[in-house]
């Protein structure tokens, strides 16, 4: 009878320390996931600062891009001025054509 006692107290005391231990791990466990996981808080942070640079690169390639469709809207027929792109051609490409006079200075800067 005392071995019966003791059976059942055991039970009485090993179950519930059995089920809150787990439930316990089980809760530590879904709160590291929730603050240190893949998709927890530290991922968060880290996707928000991804955010705040993808936004800056793509403010810098939509100027780009204006700039650009600024530069080909110049260079339609109805809009170009055949001087400056003349002028703007021979800077780029660091040529004259036959007819210039060509001034060489101390101070000028190589392109």
């Amino acid at each position: 009878m005392v071995a019966k006692t003791m059976k059942t107290r055991t039970r009485a005391i090993l179950f519930p320390i059995a089920f809150y231990l787990v439930l316990g791990v089980a809760s530590g466990y879904l709160v590291w996931g929730a603050s240190k996981g893949e998709r927890g808080l530290t991922a968060k942070a880290g996707y928000d600062v991804e955010a705040v640079r993808l936004q800056s690169e793509l403010a810098g390639l939509q100027s780009e891009r204006a700039r650009w469709r600024r530069r080909v809207e110049s260079m339609r027929s109805e809009a170009v001025d055949r001087d400056l792109l003349d002028e703007e051609a021979r800077a780029t490409l660091d040529r004259v054509g036959k007819d210039d006079v060509v001034i060489f200075t101390a101070d000028a800067k190589p392109r």
